[in-house]
């Protein structure tokens, strides 16, 4: 699939825009039974634990960029984490006990930019193992911070999601871990669940007891307009029920939609109307 050209946004607005009525219809007719057929209670789930108190009131070292809006969600991944099971339940202080009594998962944060939700991670829960993964440099980043931390062992890998495969990477051998990202874009929270899956894959064909494993994935996703066909990781899922691959693009591009201005406005509305009006 290397060698297949991305969707641009242009020729997926332009997929929207060729559609007639009908097709419109029959469409959203197919996003809504997917949606049904994932029977997924869509909800609300912030989650702030006392694990993190002292970020969320500010009582951390004033050299780490400091944000409040990237606080509060990165509070909410680990709590939700912890609620699911793949956190100790209070924090640090368990974690060091957990550490004692086993082997403590390592973390591989995908995206990770500056890697300030693993710093995060490592300040509140104790995580010892850290695997950054990031195509790009940057500057400001928490490594230093983060090796200040005794026991902590940091390893940054500047690669493509698309082309790690963990089996290469030594020191996770023998490891349980966390897949972690926050405001990963669509094709790269695709490729990162697929980079994890073929990895759990191999382990269980193989069913060696030496190879690292995949404990939980915890991914906050953006720009779900940017997904790709040839990335997505569950095709499967959406053929059956009878989505197409430029259908998919369409349903991408719809994506953007969510976050295109207040629709619920007097002026959207009237704009709404007259649009369906020119369609009509």
């Amino acid at each position: 699939m290397a060698g297949v050209a991305a969707v641009t946004s242009a020729a997926k607005r332009a997929s929207v825009h060729k559609l007639s009525e009908e097709e419109f219809w029959a469409l959203v007719a197919k996003i809504r039974s997917a949606h049904a057929a994932a029977a997924v209670q869509m909800r609300e789930s912030y989650i702030a634990l006392d694990a993190c108190d002292k970020w969320m009131k500010g009582q951390v070292d004033r050299n780490v960029p400091y944000q409040e809006k990237h606080v509060v969600q990165q509070v909410s991944i680990m709590g939700n984490m912890e609620t699911f099971g793949l956190l100790p339940r209070g924090g640090a202080e368990d974690a060091t006990k957990e550490i004692a009594l086993k082997n403590a998962p390592a973390v591989v944060e995908f995206g990770a930019g500056r890697g300030y939700l693993t710093q995060m991670l490592a300040d509140c829960y104790g995580i010892k193992n850290i695997f950054l993964v990031e195509r790009r440099s940057y500057k400001l980043k928490a490594d230093r911070s983060l090796r200040q931390n005794e026991g902590v062992k940091l390893e940054r890998l500047r690669i493509d999601i698309e082309d790690l495969s963990l089996r290469g990477v030594k020191a996770l051998s023998g490891s349980q871990y966390l897949a972690i990202g926050k405001h990963l874009c669509g094709p790269a929270t695709d490729m990162t669940i697929m980079c994890c899956l073929h990895e759990l894959h191999n382990r269980t064909e193989e069913k060696g007891h030496d190879k690292h494993h995949l404990r939980g994935l915890a991914l906050a996703t953006c720009c779900h307009h940017l997904c790709q066909w040839k990335h997505y990781a569950n095709k499967a899922f959406l053929s059956g029920l009878g989505i197409a691959e430029e259908e998919f693009h369409a349903m991408t591009w719809f994506s953007s939609w969510a976050v295109d201005g207040d629709h619920s406005s007097q002026d959207s509305l009237e704009s709404e109307d007259s649009s369906s009006e020119v369609i009509r």
